[in-house]
């Protein structure tokens, strides 16, 4: 299994640096500029960008480190789970956010933190918290995080170097306005298709993650898991944070907005198999819902419950 997801991730980055030094390369010999010169400034913004991630993340969230006086049963899951899992023990961050959700980032597995909201604790029972953690910890372990990081920053230069091209004045802009705006427009398109294979990678590493949830734990605490979060939590407007998307259990922007309130009978509930068929048959057969997974960082819910009940049996 891992197998195949490393030689997907490292075909992704060759496919995605490949685009990125054409286009830059393009760019260098339209304004006469030497072409290592191009290629060096693209590998030094994707090293800053994966130095840079941790304090942005750090900076854009309402996290707070906890030491191990502060929630002791939570540190002796996650270390209990990093022994199983011969994965590298993360910090661990309180999320204040009503929200339920979760996610790891930093930039090697050794320094990696893991991040939950309190929402997650509140409405999740504690087995079921430990199924999301090892979903994560699939990420540490995985190290697709890092990936992750790396590879989101190729998009973004691509637009800024369309916006460039389109709205900067140039010498060779005046001179021939019309291939400045196709080669403009080119590079958007280049960019579209880009965002697209970030999205489509952040997926699979989803699915990989679920897989290591399930076989190190229960696949069926997971499903829960993502039954409460997607089908039965409200979204704030907090979590609407573009920059995390890739990094939460369940992608917040796509996740329901029916509310049920946090209390401690919410997260001891069970889930009834018909009321989770219902929801599951309602997401498969929303076309729209269906079409949006293409603009997705997470794969559609249904899709990951179902994978993980057939793993259960």
């Amino acid at each position: 299994m891992k197998f195949k997801l490393y030689t997907t991730m490292f075909l992704t980055l060759v496919l995605l640096f490949g685009i990125l030094f054409a286009v830059l390369a393009f760019i260098g010999y339209y304004f006469s500029l030497p072409p290592y010169l191009v290629v060096l400034m693209a590998i030094i913004l994707s090293l800053f960008q994966w130095w840079i991630s941790p304090y942005i993340i750090k900076w854009t969230t309402n996290l707070r480190y906890i030491s191990e006086g502060e929630y002791p049963w939570l540190h002796s899951m996650v270390k209990e789970l990093c022994r199983k899992t011969k994965t590298p023990v993360p910090k661990i961050a309180i999320l204040n956010s009503g929200a339920p959700n979760a996610f790891v980032f930093g930039r090697t597995p050794n320094d990696s933190t893991l991040v939950l909201s309190n929402g997650l604790l509140k409405s999740l029972k504690k087995e079921e918290i430990k199924a999301v953690i090892a979903h994560e910890l699939g990420h540490i372990n995985h190290k697709d995080m890092i990936v992750m990081t790396v590879v989101s920053v190729i998009p973004t230069i691509l637009y800024f170097v369309a916006r460039f091209l389109i709205f900067v004045p140039s010498e060779g802009r005046r001179k021939n306005p019309t291939s400045a705006v196709i080669a403009g427009a080119l590079a958007y398109l280049v960019y579209f298709i880009t965002n697209l294979l970030v999205l489509a990678l952040s997926r699979m590493r989803e699915y990989y993650a679920d897989y290591f949830s399930g076989k190190h734990t229960d696949p069926k605490l997971l499903a829960n898991a993502l039954a409460k979060i997607t089908y039965g939590l409200s979204l704030t407007k907090e979590d609407k944070n573009e920059h995390l998307r890739a990094f939460y259990i369940a992608d917040p922007v796509t996740a329901a907005k029916e509310a049920y309130k946090l209390s401690s009978e919410y997260s001891n509930r069970r889930i009834d198999n018909e009321e989770l068929k219902k929801a599951m048959e309602w997401e498969r057969k929303n076309p729209i819902i269906r079409i949006s997974e293409f603009f997705s960082t997470h794969p559609l819910t249904y899709k990951r419950i179902k994978a993980l009940l057939t793993m259960k049996k």
